[in-house]
């Protein structure tokens, strides 16, 4: 089918020279030595940009796709053998709390485009880069429970300081409901590590703002 249709592309390519031969038109004019290009007319779409209360809600569907794949991507790993003797306790635990987060991300972004705004692609956060390079660096199971807990306790703490933030009555839901279960996987995390229970002081304390969004 493929010589076929390369054929019948050559056969369409003579024709159109035998055309050209036995037009009568002069051909146009090239363009004069040294002119510059003509423009061109590709054009990119510009990236969304986010303000006021759609830049909140931007930044949950931004952390929780973060920890989603981080998550998501430490338990791929770990059923791969890349991090040794992986306890099944922890697989599980990791990928469990991943899909919840992915679900999270795509909770949120619902919120956006029913407020006809673009939903966030990926996980776009100044920390991405530091937090996807502790994952590359991770060589054993404590290291994946560590980043897990880190993460974790950012998205519990950045969802939980936007409950007072946001007057949306759906967003201020989502973050209600988003906040404890991220605390939970950070407290999982800390059970699994053999660090005593400790209730934080501050449940804001390091939460995310706006301006950590790279778009």
């Amino acid at each position: 089918m493929k010589r076929r249709h390369f054929l019948l592309g050559l056969g369409a390519l003579a024709g159109a020279g035998a055309l050209a031969a036995c037009s009568n038109e002069a051909p146009a004019p090239a363009p004069p030595s040294g002119a510059p290009p003509a423009p061109s007319t590709t054009t990119s779409s510009a990236p969304p940009t986010y303000e006021g209360e759609a830049a909140l809600v931007a930044l949950g569907a931004a952390v929780s796709a973060l920890a989603g794949e981080l998550l998501g991507q430490a338990a791929a790993g770990a059923g791969q053998g890349r991090y040794g003797a992986v306890p099944p306790v922890v697989a599980a635990y990791l990928s469990g709390a991943a899909a919840q987060h992915v679900a999270h991300a795509e909770a949120w972004n619902r919120l956006l485009v029913a407020g006809g705004r673009t939903a966030v692609d990926g996980a776009p956060l100044t920390i991405e880069p530091t937090l996807r390079a502790r994952l590359d660096a991770a060589r054993a199971p404590v290291d994946l429970l560590g980043l897990a807990a880190d993460v974790t306790g950012t998205v519990a703490a950045t969802v939980t300081a936007m409950v007072g933030e946001v007057t949306d009555a759906a967003a201020v839901t989502l973050a209600a409901g988003v906040g404890p279960v991220a605390a939970m996987h950070g407290a999982t995390a800390d059970f699994l590590l053999g660090r005593p229970p400790t209730a934080p002081d501050d449940p804001t304390a390091g939460a995310l703002g706006p301006d950590a969004l790279t778009v």
